[in-house]
């Protein structure tokens, strides 16, 4: 499976402890449709949370984003959820699916700017055939796959109470399945697949990562989480 550990997560850990007497922050009202499709046929639901493409004949293939609740005093350095993410992955013809497709993503703050986005992130989809030789780590007649091609943004957010202000700097962070998070998806053949979408704030820009250092990244990310479950 062409799985990509997403590299900001160490860096927030190691970086973005909650400073003392920070202002609390809030994200609420979050939202997400889909824009700017890259082929497909058959388009239903550009502009909307629910986008389909195929024959035109039910049930087509097509993505959903279900966007999650609100979030009261976000902790940072720990995934945000977002909403749910599903594929719904049917048998189309050849050529009619997406290769692209947009998900211009936002929500309100307590903070400054009082309304982060719309923020354009990158879906990049791979349709598979339905054919052999299938895809490393198939699990049905050939997975298709789901990259988020542009995780990292740092969207400054500043918010200011009686302490004083604190800025905070918003990521996607990426899909969850099983507890472990990646940038691509795979979805297998003939079903609707899900995965979690979460964020994620920090106190300082997040740097991104060069491709050697996502291993290493991924094993301080494992061992950050050791560290805070033992302190508690």
């Amino acid at each position: 499976m062409r799985k990509v550990m997403i590299a900001l997560v160490c860096c927030v850990l190691a970086l973005a402890a909650s400073p003392v007497n920070a202002a609390p922050i809030n994200l609420t009202a979050i939202a997400g449709v889909w824009v700017n499709p890259i082929g497909g046929l058959n388009m239903t639901g550009v502009g909307t949370s629910n986008v389909t493409w195929g024959d035109g004949s039910a049930p087509d293939s097509g993505y959903t984003f279900a966007a999650g609740l609100n979030i009261i005093n976000a902790p940072v350095a720990t995934p945000l959820y977002l909403g749910l993410f599903t594929h719904h992955n049917e048998s189309i013809p050849s050529g009619s699916a997406i290769s692209a497709i947009d998900l211009s993503f936002g929500f309100t703050t307590n903070g400054s700017p009082s309304s982060v986005g719309p923020i354009l992130f990158k879906f990049n989809h791979d349709e598979t055939p339905n054919q052999e030789p299938y895809a490393v780590g198939s699990v049905s007649i050939c997975d298709d796959y789901v990259t988020i091609a542009q995780p990292i943004v740092n969207q400054l957010i500043t918010v200011t109470d009686g302490s004083g202000s604190t800025a905070y700097y918003f990521n996607l962070l990426g899909f969850s399945k099983n507890g472990t998070f990646s940038t691509t998806f795979s979805s297998p053949e003939g079903g609707s697949n899900s995965a979690k979408l979460y964020g994620t704030l920090a106190v300082q820009p997040t740097p991104v990562p060069e491709p050697a250092s996502l291993l290493l990244v991924g094993t301080g990310l494992a061992a950050a989480a050791i560290r805070r479950r033992a302190r508690r």
